[in-house]
């Protein structure tokens, strides 16, 4: 585990506040985002209309990738980074082997990062189901399921409903919390190289529902051979997790801060993908970190 303190910032003056408010139907609640106007004020959100910035701090973390398993692998890789090889091998020895043989390889590593990070198998019983949401961020998710979909439907063969509800992109978060017996709130998002800090931005906007911590699972692994010509970075198999709340008081924090890319950043440690640049930056105690997807910017940073 892992605990970094800091400062919280102050909304912009004159800012716009996001707000997000919970309402109720018939079948469950559902978020409503709307922008208010308002005096300045002390908040980990701020928000203007060409710029987002956050301030958060990382409670708790777990991660997994082939050949990194361990905290002390972890902190040699955050000193002087490499991009992990080989097929991941995870056994999920938590898991009853019915629910296990659902996950592919990448969800098999997403749920042993969530299990790791939630440190027990299953959520305590009376947990408050309005509290803890999880975010789920990646940017590919399980193409390899979908393309053999593809392959199916190309044959003209019968698709598996089984097989299909699989493949969507909130598949590895549903079988997660089936597999932990969580009911709470969570979501799963893609935003290109910028994945995991939109993440974050989503994570952030909870807090300022209510939450107390949010938890962010970011996973991702190679895309198959049929998806090969869109690789535009390097790839790995990997899944981390991070908790994130609020900072207290005087606490050293974390920064976000997106803005329109005024070009190609400098990027560092290139033989990452970008999920494992932002772990990277999490871990290694940096003092900055530049993201770009081509159109938007975010600057990760931390207190001195």
């Amino acid at each position: 585990m892992s605990r970094w303190k800091g400062r919280p910032r102050r909304a912009p003056a004159g800012g716009v506040r996001l707000a997000l408010q919970r309402t109720w139907r018939s079948r469950g609640p559902r978020l409503r985002t709307t922008l208010k106007t308002e005096p300045p004020r002390a908040a980990n959100v701020g928000v203007r209309a060409s710029q987002l910035s956050f301030t958060f701090v990382i409670e708790s973390w777990a991660a997994c990738a082939p050949g990194v398993d361990t905290p002390q692998r972890w902190a040699q890789w955050a000193r002087a980074p490499w991009l992990p090889e080989g097929e991941p091998q995870v056994p999920l020895a938590a898991v009853a082997p019915m629910l296990r043989r659902r996950f592919a390889p990448l969800g098999r590593l997403a749920a042993q990062a969530a299990l790791d990070l939630a440190g027990t198998p299953a959520v305590e019983p009376g947990a408050d189901l309005d509290d803890q949401p999880t975010v789920y961020a990646s940017r590919y998710g399980e193409t390899a399921r979908c393309l053999e979909l593809l392959a199916y439907q190309a044959r003209g063969e019968a698709l598996s409903p089984t097989a299909f509800g699989l493949s969507v992109h909130n598949a590895i978060g549903a079988m997660i919390a089936l597999t932990r017996g969580d009911r709470r709130n969570s979501s799963a998002i893609a935003a290109g190289r910028t994945t995991v800090a939109a993440g974050v931005a989503e994570a952030l906007a909870l807090l300022e529902d209510g939450a107390s911590r949010v938890n962010l699972v970011a996973y991702d692994s190679p895309l198959p051979a049929g998806y090969a010509p869109f690789e535009d970075e390097p790839s790995a198999h990997f899944a981390f997790a991070w908790q994130l709340r609020r900072p207290r008081a005087g606490e050293r924090a974390l920064h976000l801060e997106w803005a329109e890319s005024d070009g190609d950043a400098e990027v560092a440690h290139p033989q990452l993908p970008s999920g494992l640049r932002a772990l990277w930056f999490g871990l290694s105690g940096a003092r900055t970190l530049t993201q770009s997807d081509g159109r938007r910017r975010c600057t990760w940073s931390r207190d001195d």
